[in-house]
């Protein structure tokens, strides 16, 4: 065998060692920008979430319901003794013979 022989075999053994090195390296450099758009997402997320939190820290609670229930009972309680005292007066002045 002669020497022309070897380097075409080094010649082969150094082009595929630099395919494998390119193909691994293309895969890093993916790999990379994917994992840079993932963060990218979840500092959306981190965002929407905190944004959503906020929101529901100014909702009213079970307590408020409670509240604001007793004061439309109370102003409803209110509503029926005007209601009937003016249904008193209209009788009085329908019925009057004055």
């Amino acid at each position: 065998m002669d020497a022309k022989f070897w380097l075409d075999v080094v010649q082969w053994i150094v082009t595929l060692g630099v395919m494998i090195f390119v193909w691994i390296d293309r895969g890093r450099s993916d790999n990379r920008r994917l994992i840079q758009k993932l963060g990218e997402r979840q500092e959306l997320q981190e965002q929407r979430l905190t944004r959503a939190e906020e929101g529901l820290r100014h909702t009213p609670t079970h307590d408020d319901f409670a509240k604001l229930q007793a004061e439309v009972s109370g102003v409803q309680s209110t509503l029926n003794r005007v209601t009937s005292t003016l249904d008193r007066i209209h009788d009085y002045l329908m019925n009057s013979k004055a």
